[in-house]
């Protein structure tokens, strides 16, 4: 009778493991992914920038998507995503490999022009081979 709890035990400890394998994630935000950042409507906020981490053993394909851009139409504003820097904020793209261990990033840049106003962009960012595994990255700017 030991033997079998034993086995039980042990065979729930192996499918217990296994969820939660099969159910990581394959990156990590690294400190916030969300920024609320302030800056003079005359000057300009030249980086804000969310990191996040492979944390599985091969290389890691990262795509986004745009959620949400409210930033003022009248503001200058673009965005990098860990290898590609572009003018504005498109619709969506894919970021270059990221190796095992390593880092990556999404950053926008904005530039208010002097006029006062805030907004929001906000990025889903998920793997290539699983869009359910996914993190949820904000930039809030107030230009005053």
């Amino acid at each position: 009778m030991r033997l079998v709890k034993i086995y039980l035990f042990v065979a729930l400890a192996i499918l217990l493991i296994s969820f939660n394998l099969v159910d990581a994630q394959s990156f990590k935000i690294l400190g916030n992914g969300v920024q609320n950042i302030t800056i003079d409507r005359n000057g300009k906020l030249e980086l804000a920038e969310i990191k996040f981490l492979n944390t599985t053993q091969t290389d890691l394909y990262l795509n986004w998507e745009r959620v949400e851009n409210t930033l003022p139409i009248e503001w200058d504003y673009s965005m990098c995503a860990f290898g590609k820097c572009q003018i504005g904020i498109p619709t969506g793209g894919a970021l270059k490999l990221i190796s095992p261990g390593k880092p990556g990033f999404m950053a926008i840049h904005v530039f208010p022009k002097g006029i006062k106003g805030k907004g929001t962009v906000q990025f889903k960012l998920f793997d290539s081979r699983d869009e359910s595994k996914f993190e949820v990255l904000e930039f809030h700017i107030l230009a005053e």
